[in-house]
């Protein structure tokens, strides 16, 4: 399994790929997310995609057609402004929704979610990612939601500057997109 950051080659792509990040949460996310996250991704400029707090991590594996995902995390704002993540059914409880959040805290320096409180799964993973729980309010639905956030000190904060190619290996993070 590889862990990366969202990288097109030209604007010309993001279309097609938000369109692919947005069907594969909608397909796996056992209908947990907001529609505000959707709508958020869903109206996503290439522009937006590339500010700072704003960023697409996927989790992904080898197969007989290339790369493809197992689990995609999307943060806007630094997961104020949205914070979905989904994995395959058949890749769950693998500690890959852990491994995905940790890379964007790793990846923005920080990171706040909502996770409903009667979602044990989710809040196992914010919980074995290292986020806490820092306030408790009412979600969309009128649910008790936990608001998980965590911050990384400034010396463990990676650079926006993706790693050299000689430097790179499997795992790595390769984001381009500036923090």
């Amino acid at each position: 399994m590889e862990i990366s950051c969202l990288s097109l080659s030209s604007p010309d792509e993001w279309p097609h790929a938000r369109q692919q990040c947005s069907d594969f949460l909608r397909r796996y996310s056992s209908k947990r997310l907001t529609r505000e996250g959707y709508q958020r991704l869903a109206s996503l400029s290439y522009d937006e995609l590339m500010q700072p707090g704003t960023s697409i991590i996927a989790a992904t594996v080898r197969s007989d057609v290339g790369r493809i995902p197992v689990g995609i995390c999307y943060a806007a704002d630094y997961g104020e402004g949205a914070c979905m993540i989904a994995v395959h059914p058949l890749y769950r409880n693998r500690h890959i929704g852990s491994s995905l959040i940790r890379s964007q805290l790793s990846r923005l320096g920080r990171l706040r979610c909502k996770v409903a409180a009667d979602h044990s799964a989710s809040l196992q993973m914010c919980f074995h990612a290292g986020l806490q729980a820092i306030a408790l309010e009412q979600g969309p639905t009128g649910k008790p939601t936990l608001i998980m956030s965590g911050t990384l000190p400034l010396n463990q904060y990676q650079s926006s500057s993706a790693p050299n190619a000689d430097s790179i290996q499997e795992g790595d993070l390769l984001c381009q997109n500036p923090s």
